[in-house]
Parts: structure tokens; sequence; C-alpha cells
């Protein structure tokens, strides 16, 4: 959610006459250090990996990872299973998309110092439909192979939460996103004009408002919104709410939780609508697509995804996944068929992720907890 948006869409006077009795609050520590020379101090290549690795992109910005230091060369990687999203993401799919991602961003640093990361996905089993103890991924650092240029992208690397501007994407760069999410068992399409991207625009809207409507997904998002520069610092996760005139909204009581999840307020309202300008400025829709279902597809989408947008931040394209249609609920369930329907997806094949793509300014990182909060004793 972006404050700017948050702002045009409440107004009021009398949050920005409250604003200017906020200007003496005082500063929060910077929740987006981790993005800053990340690894730069470390001797150790796989605690350099790892500082890498947690900017990946991820469900809700949960951070569901943890990994372990194994002897001189390996690491066990695991879900966090105090970080999942049980209403909106009950099966977990999403969040190992997110360890997807993280993966591939480890793989990457690891190149830039001389080292490939083999990765060997859930060494001691699948888990089905919840998460247990085992790892869901081991990695073997060993000496060799090429620097990957994508390397360079990963700290301008954003997901955007702004309307984008109307400037038509290139087919070849919309080609370029599409061959960086090509892996074995995915395929990739995208759509940039006429009724099929008329039809995705007015279904990732629908999508975003039956969420709202839902009050246990809504509650689950609403709990993660963290509303103004000290929870943003304090939690360093979640959707982040910050500036001035959000501190003023929440001081006098427009912005608050309770607000937001609660049918009839003008903080429900405005929340419900927030969507709407995102989707209809979409420029294209990309989406991958596997062939078949699965933890390790999903695993293998995770890092497709983080290719495709790094290939995006290289081509200045900005990205934002639309994921509430993918989402398995039962509310969600007819506009999850139609996900399917717009997007050709055929039987047997999975839509892992559906993303609005265009150009937009390029914004703040999001938070981070840090290397030391992802690192689990041996």
């Amino acid at each position: 959610m972006h404050r700017r948006n948050f702002i045009r869409l409440i107004g009021g006077g009398a949050v920005f006459a409250a604003t200017a009795g906020l200007s003496a609050c005082a500063e929060a520590p910077d929740p987006t250090t981790a993005w800053v020379s990340p690894g730069s101090s470390q001797r150790d290549v796989r605690l350099y990996a790892l500082a890498h690795a947690i900017l990946a992109p991820n469900p809700h910005n949960r951070q569901p990872w943890l990994a372990r230091l194994d002897g001189d060369d390996q690491l066990s990687l695991f879900v966090d299973r105090t970080r999942l999203l049980p209403a909106t993401d009950p099966f977990g799919r999403q969040i190992v998309i997110g360890c997807g991602a993280f993966l591939e961003l480890l793989s990457i640093a690891a190149s830039i110092k001389g080292y490939q990361a083999q990765v060997l996905p859930f060494p001691d089993g699948q888990p089905e439909r919840s998460f247990d103890q085992r790892p869901f991924a081991r990695v073997t650092f060993v000496k060799g192979g090429a620097a990957d240029p994508l390397f360079r992208h990963i700290l301008r690397r954003r997901t955007s939460r702004d309307p984008f501007a109307d400037q038509k994407i290139p087919r070849a760069d919309l080609a370029a996103l599409e061959a960086a999410g090509l892996a074995p068992g995915l395929r990739t399409g995208s759509v940039s004009g006429g009724p099929g991207l008329e039809g995705l625009k007015d279904m990732t809207k629908r999508a975003f408002h039956r969420e709202v409507d839902t009050p246990a997904a809504n509650q689950e998002t609403v709990d993660l919104i963290r509303i103004g520069a000290h929870e943003v610092a304090e939690h360093r996760d979640g959707i982040s709410l910050t500036g001035a005139p959000i501190e003023a909204m929440k001081a006098v009581g427009i912005l608050t939780r309770e607000n937001l999840a609660k049918p009839g307020t003008i903080a429900f309202k405005q929340n419900r609508s927030f969507c709407d300008p995102l989707c209809d400025s979409a420029r294209a829709f990309v989406w991958i697509v596997s062939h078949g279902e699965g933890r390790m597809l999903e695993l293998a989408s995770g890092r497709a995804y983080a290719r495709m947008t790094l290939e995006a931040t290289a081509r200045h394209v900005a990205l934002q996944p639309m994921s509430q249609a993918l989402q398995e609920y039962p509310e969600m369930a007819p506009l999850f068929a139609e996900s399917l329907r717009r997007t050709a997806v055929q039987p047997g094949e999975r839509l892992q992720m559906l993303v609005r793509a265009g150009y937009a300014a390029e914004g703040p990182p999001a938070p981070r907890r840090g290397l030391a909060a992802h690192l689990r004793a041996a």
C-alpha cells in the first residue's frame, strides 16, 4: 500500500492540520540498512550470499527463511513456521515461491564470489499440505562457475505499489521477461493489449475486493500493516505505511488497524478501492505456469520469478505480483477459476505467478529484518 494513494483517497483537512503537531516526532532507526553493502564485512561466502538472499521478493514481506551453517561449505534452509499466511495461503504455495526467490538470489550472490551454490531441494522429503522441521533446501558451495550478470540489479529491485505511467512496454522487453522466467517444468506468457489486458485488469480488481471482503483474509493483511515509522522500524517486515501524513492520520484515529478491518469505516472503504488505480494502470500482465503441481515446481517458480524481477530491473520495467486471485481459500474459488481461463492454463498445469508490469519511479526498498534474524543455531 503506498502512502500517497492512501492520502489522496482519504484526504481530510484535519489530517493535514494534525501533521504540523507531529514534526517533533523522534526519528526511528532505518529499517532498510540490510540493503546497504550487504555482506561486505563477511569473509564466509555463505554469509555473503545469505545477506543478498534476504532481499528476495516474498509474500506480504514475511521473510519466512531460516538458515543453518553446516560444516565449512554447506547451508540447510528452513521455512520459518512462525511467519506463514494461513488465511490467504493455506497450503503455503506462496511461501515456497518466496523460498525459491531466496534460493535464486543466494545462488547469484555466490557466483560473484567465484562459487557455485549446488542446491538439493527438499533433501529429507517434501512437505505436502503443511510444513515441518525438514529443510526446503541444502546448499553446498563449490568453487567455480561464472559470475551471474543479474547480480548487479539485486540492490535496485523493487516491488512497485504505485500506478504505472501511460507508456507501452516494448514487445522485446516483455519477451525478455518471459525468457527470464523460463525453467524446466515452467512456461511463461504475457498480454499487453486488447480484451486480454482489460479482462485481467478487471479480474485483479475484483479479486482484491474479494480478499478485503473476506474477514479472515483481510484481517491477516491488516495485522501485517505497519503504520508509521516506529512500527516499521520495530517489525521490519509486513506492509509499510510511513510519512508525516500517515503519522497524522494515525494520531487522529483515522488510520488504525481496527478501522482497516471494520466494514463501513473510511479506512476500510478506501483500502478496498486502493488497488483499483494500480490494476487500471497495468501496461501488461506476465505470468508463470508450471507443468503440474507440487513443492518442487513451486520452488522452481520462485527461482524463475526472481530472475524475471532482475531482468525487469535491468530494463527499467516495474513489476507487482497480483496474487489475490491465485489464493486457495473458498471465497476466492470463482476468481481462481477465472484466472486460469484468462491465462489459458491447461488441465494438469498450475498458474504460479500473475504479475502486472509497467513503468514507475523507483521507490524505497522494503524493510528487512537483517541477516542475524535468519540464522539458526546448529
